[in-house]
Formats: C-alpha cells, structure tokens, sequence
C-alpha cells in the first residue's frame, strides 16, 4: 500500500512556510551573574557560548547587574568563554545544562591580564535554581543502559521525582495498569512499545490519574486527541537526547494538562558523523520462570511451575541510527530506523462444519449458503482429531451419532428459509437434530495452522538549518507504517483480514533573534494516525452479517469431564474508519530586561477525529444451532440502526474542538542565588462538537 500525507496536512506545511513563522522547539536557557573576586558585579563582560556539536556560537554581554542570558538552548555540549577588561579570560570546557528549562551558571572572574587564560577541562553542570519546579531528566545514556520492554522510552518516566509509577509487568512483559485506569493503558506486549497506536506511561504525580499527563516531543504536542495522558507516536530510543518530566509547579507556559509534563527532546545531526546500530532478540528460552507461582507457592521450597508467568514472546527488533553534517557548521541531519517484524503460525484445534455438511446443508438462496460456498471455505479433511459425541455431552442414538469424518447432529431443515428448529430442547445439551440424525458427519475438531503477519516500521528524521547568525530552521517526522494479517483466530478464508494504520507526527521550527535581549519562538505541528479498513479488506463479503452459532453440548450430570463443541464463526470483525489528529500553532516572545526575563506568547489547538464505526452498520446473527445457521433463522440480531428506517447503519461522527491559550510570565532574578517566577495563564476550552451535528448518538 502506498502512503501519502494527506492534501490538507501537505497545505498546512506550505501556508505555514509562506507565513515567515518563527519557531524554536528549545525551552532551555542560560543565565548568570559575573563577578570579580570580591563577588562584586562585572558589567560589559564579553560571554560566548559556543554548541560544540554544530559550531553555533551566540554572544552575550553582561547588563549593568552583571547578569548574561542565552536562549532557546538545545540539550548538548556547550563551551562557556568570559572576558572583561582587567580579568584573566576564563573557559568552562564542557558545559551541560538541564533541557527544557531555565538554567543558572554564575561565572567568577580573577584579576590579570587578559591574555592569561583559566580553563576549567571537566564538566560543568549548570545549576536547577532558576525555577521552582520539580523535575527529573532522563539522559540518552541512561536510555540506552537501562532496561524497557520493547524499547519504550516512556516506561522510564517513573524514575523522575515527584511521580508515582510501581514498573510492574504482565507475564507478555506488557505494563499493568495503575488503578483508576480509564484509557487505553500503557504499553502491550506482542506488538506494544514504540509501534502501540496510544500509549498512555502509566505514572502519577500529586495523585491524580495518567489521563492528566502532557506528552510532546521535540514540542510537538503528540498527546491522543481522545484519551489525555495518550502518545500516538512513542519514539524509538535511539532517536531520544533526553525525556524530561515535570512533575510540579509548572510555568504558566503550559497548559491544557494538570498531570505531568513528559517532554522528548530528539537527538540531531552535528559536524561529526555519528550513527548506531543495534539487534535484539527475544526468545521465551532467555526468560526466567517465576519462582512463586499458583497456591501455596509462598512456601518455600515450592517448585515453579513450568510454563507459568514467563514471557512467551518470540521476536526481534533492530534498526539503526546516522546524523552528520550536510553543509558544515550550517546543515545538519539525523535520521532514524526501527522494526520489529513478526510471522508467528499458531497450530489451533476448533470445531468447523464438515465438507459434507458444506455441500447439503445450506438452504438455497440463504446467506448461509454463501459463506458454506465461499472460495477455500473448507477445512482439511486430514487434519481432523478424533471426538466422541460423549466427549461433548451429547447422547448416541438421541441427539448425535460418532461417524468416521466427525459427529452426525442431524440433517436439514424441510420446513422452508427462515424456520427454525423445532427439535431445539432450550439449552446446549439439547440442540436440536433438524430433520433427524442422518449418518452423515456434520462437524469436526480440526487441527489448524493459523499463519499472522506483521510489519511494524518507525521512521523519524530531522533537518537543521543556520540559515543566518540570527535564524534556524528545523523540520522534524516520526512516520509509523504497521500492517498486519491474519485469520483473527481462525481458518475461514471469509475472516481473511488486513488492517493497515500509520501514526505520523511532524514539526516545522523557526527559531529568530532580533536582539541579544528579544528572541521570538513560534511552532506549528500536526500529530496523528489513520486507519480505513474498509479500504484494506476489498476480499471482504462485508454484504453479508457476521454469524455467530451457540455451543453444543457440554458439562452435564451425567458427564461431568464433557467441553462443549463451538462451531467458529463466519465473518471477520470490524470494519472501522478512524483518523484523529491534533493541530498546534505557538509563539511565545522572550524579552530581558535587567534582572527580568518576562515571556508571553499564544497558543491555538484544533483537536480532529474521525469516528467512522462501519462494523455498527453489519449485524451480527446468533443461532441456536447449525440447522438454524444453515437455514437463516437466528434468534437475535444486534447492531446499530436508523432509527427512521430499520436499515443498519454507521454513526459517523467527524469531531472537532478549538483550544486557546495565553500567559504571561516574569523570571525575576532578585540576587544570584533568588529568582522569584511570577506566572499567569488564560485557557479557554472550546465546545466539543460533531459536524454531522449527531453527538447524541
């Protein structure tokens, strides 16, 4: 299948290029106060900040207060230059600052000339004193030697301070839910991780429920239109710099969400060369099994039970990463790929119909007769285990006769489509013989091999330009393809099934300074995902109701070891038509006055989902038994209806709502060791509504 990005996301990428928006994905800032030795101010101290990676140099110099400020910092090594007349220069080799926040780095300067140079050669580590917030960051080196099932970065918020998250793990390796879970969970086993549709982390703070949890990356907002506390992209680890969290006291900067604030920032290209690459393999033979299983198993010395509470899942994940320079010191790259690929055949033993039963049964006309005769509709006579009627709880003679291909349950109706089987006793251990046991095998326990597909593909790359000493560029992607295929459990070529979805997020960034002391950042980006499995499954009899036939047989006094026979259904689920995406266009405008640092900006989302439930509009029929799925008389149906005509129908629904924001914030710096932070925030909370105007459906 060939993606495209859809006309309307294509539009809103060029208008916001043609607009001359400015944007910067970095919150991060710089500020200190130069001293002499007796800690007296230093004004008009020359400070040169300098990105190591990229070469990008910015310059500022210290205010009558002694103070010096850079914004709108990305999370990388930095070299850190001070000179003022009458002092030794002074140099912090390597610098590292805390991302998406502001950062406090007095500098003080000793007497002498100033061709006599201090380097400091070690790591100097900015200091969290310019906020009041609590947080915790998450390095790239603590992501790569940490352990998250299925490479999820976000299973390692929990180790932030200020958050509750207790790690515990299914026996898939799939995240158990915290309590009060109302969304759709955190990350699954099988085909979770970074390839999951929403992923919600399952952490706390002050609390409340994961639902009230903000999740960007790169400050793009990629938090599910639908459920809060929600990724629709979870980035690969070996693209992620750094994940922030907040946990408390956040600046009016953000909004819409009372929980933690989790932020991605991605990794970039510099003028080195840089890649990685990597294989992993799970397989149930590298697992340990649960010492303490089952009753009684908390006495010591109990065996485990093999085969219990161990990861069973068999797959591999690998990909690999490359960032550079493509024009030094100006253009840089980074690009990123993952997959975990999974062909999995399942050996499942089930009831179907026979062969016989296949060519006689059905009534001429009946829907039934056009599942019975669909293209490969017939299961292998050579795979058939051998069943006694005694083993379902039915009675030889009476109700069933044990035959060489299977079990004889009777034979067709003769009293026309749509009759149902008067012979029905009301219950599984009696369902009914139709017109009478016949010796003909009606339905068999077959041994079926079930084969399932998937491919599951990320793609993330970003693209950053210096255009001027005063202006860059960044275009940042994260493209999720994943198709999967499969029997949905069964071997009926009907139920043959193909879902298709892709999860996308894109950013673009401009980042322009009009002064040292007046930066102006602004983003527009869109995220979300699509799938129409309408579109996927052309092979699909979607004119035909799915058909579900009642068990037969079963536990009874007299047999009390039985298990009832259940025939498989006929008809895969589904279909759905779903896409939601969210929309956020920022600007915020920073400006330094004296020991000020004020920031105000606006903020616009539009929240879009399409909510097509196409498999409301195909009725499911129920049978008390094969005879009255072999004649078209079930005893319900269910779906969803128009209420002015009968007919079957799907409630689509394209929602939309509008969400605004304002604030304004002051950084006021009283002393090198006091910074007050006064904020104030203006949210507004459009009205949520349907353009078919049908929410009361």
């Amino acid at each position: 299948m060939r993606h495209r990005v859809p006309a309307h996301v294509a539009l809103f990428f060029v208008c916001i290029v043609f607009s001359h928006l400015s944007n910067a994905q970095f919150r991060a800032s710089l500020r200190g106060t130069v001293t002499d030795p007796q800690g007296a101010a230093v004004p008009g101290a020359n400070v040169t900040l300098i990105n190591t990676d990229t070469n990008q140099t910015m310059v500022s110099t210290s205010d009558p207060n002694g103070i010096y400020q850079f914004n709108a910092l990305p999370p990388a090594p930095y070299r850190l230059t001070a000179e003022a007349q009458g002092f030794k220069k002074k140099v912090l080799d390597h610098v590292q600052i805390i991302p998406e926040q502001p950062n406090a780095l007095d500098l003080q300067l000793e007497l002498g000339e100033a061709t006599e140079t201090i380097t400091v050669s070690g790591t100097t580590q900015a200091l969290d004193t310019e906020t009041a917030t609590v947080s915790g960051t998450i390095s790239s080196n603590q992501i790569q030697h940490m352990p998250s099932f299925n490479r999820d970065v976000f299973q390692l918020a929990q180790l932030a301070p200020g958050v509750f998250g207790d790690a515990s793990q299914t026996k898939g390796g799939g995240a158990f839910e915290l309590p009060g879970n109302q969304g759709p969970g955190g990350t699954a086993s099988g085909s979770g991780g970074i390839f999951q549709t929403e992923n919600g982390p399952q952490i706390q703070n002050a609390g409340g429920q994961y639902e009230t949890n903000s999740i960007t990356v790169d400050g793009i907002s990629t938090t599910s239109a639908v459920w809060g506390g929600t990724t629709v992209i979870t980035p690969s680890e070996d693209s992620v710099q750094d994940m922030k969290i907040v946990s408390n006291n956040y600046d009016a900067e953000y909004g819409r969400f009372s929980g933690a604030q989790i932020q991605v920032i991605s990794k970039g290209g510099s003028n080195n060369l840089h890649g990685s690459a990597f294989f992993k393999a799970s397989r149930p033979g590298l697992n340990a099994y649960q010492r303490w299983n089952g009753t009684g198993s908390n006495q010591p010395g109990t065996p485990a039970k093999r085969g219990l509470n161990r990861d069973e899942s068999r797959f591999n994940q690998y990909g690999g990463s490359l960032g550079g320079p493509i024009w030094k010191n100006k253009i840089f790259a980074f690009f990123n790929y993952e997959t975990s690929p999974l062909a999995a055949v399942t050996t499942v033993q089930n009831w179907y119909e026979t062969t016989q039963f296949d060519s006689t049964a059905a009534t001429p006309g009946s829907i039934a007769g056009k599942y019975l005769s669909f293209p490969g509709n017939a299961v292998a006579a050579n795979a058939i285990v051998a069943r006694r009627c005694l083993d379902v709880g039915l009675t030889d003679g009476v109700n069933c006769n044990t035959e060489p291909g299977g079990l004889d349950i009777g034979s067709p109706i003769k009293t026309g489509l749509g009759m149902q089987d008067l012979t029905y006793g009301g219950n599984p251990s009696q369902p009914g013989v139709g017109g009478g046991l016949d010796g003909v095998p009606d339905i068999a326990f077959f041994n079926t091999l079930n084969p399932t597909t998937t491919s599951q593909r990320q793609y993330n790359g970003r693209l950053d330009a210096d255009i001027t000493n005063r202006d860059r560029l960044t275009f940042t992607i994260y493209w999720v393809p994943i198709s999967v295929t499969s029997y949905q459990g069964t071997n009926r070529p009907e139920n043959f099934w193909h879902h298709e979805q892709v999860n996308n997020a894109y950013s673009l960034i401009w980042n322009h300074a009009f002064s040292p002391t007046l930066l102006n950042q602004a983003r527009a980006n869109a995220a979300g995902w699509r799938w129409n499995e309408v579109a996927s499954n052309p092979q699909a009899p979607f004119g035909l109701p799915r058909d579900n036939i009642d068990t037969i047989g079963g536990v009874t006094l007299n047999n009390p070891n039985a298990a009832a026979a259940t025939p498989q259904f006929f008809g895969a689920n589904g279909p759905s038509n779903l896409n939601q995406w969210t929309y956020s266009w920022n600007d915020v405008l920073t400006k330094i006055i004296g020991r000020h640092r004020i920031k105000t900006g606006f903020e616009f989302t539009r929240l879009f989902y399409l909510n097509n439930a196409v498999y409301a509009a195909r009725p499911t029929f129920t049978f008390h038994s094969v005879w009255d799925f072999a004649n078209d008389a079930p005893y319900t149906e269910t779906g969803t209806f128009l209420p002015s005509t009968g007919v079957p129908f799907a409630v689509r629904q394209d929602d939309r709502e509008n969400l605004w924001g304002a604030f304004l914030q002051d950084d006021f710096k009283i002393r090198s060791d006091l910074t007050i932070n006064l904020g104030l925030r203006w949210s507004y909370f459009g009205a949520f509504h349907s353009k078919e105007n049908n929410l009361e459906c």
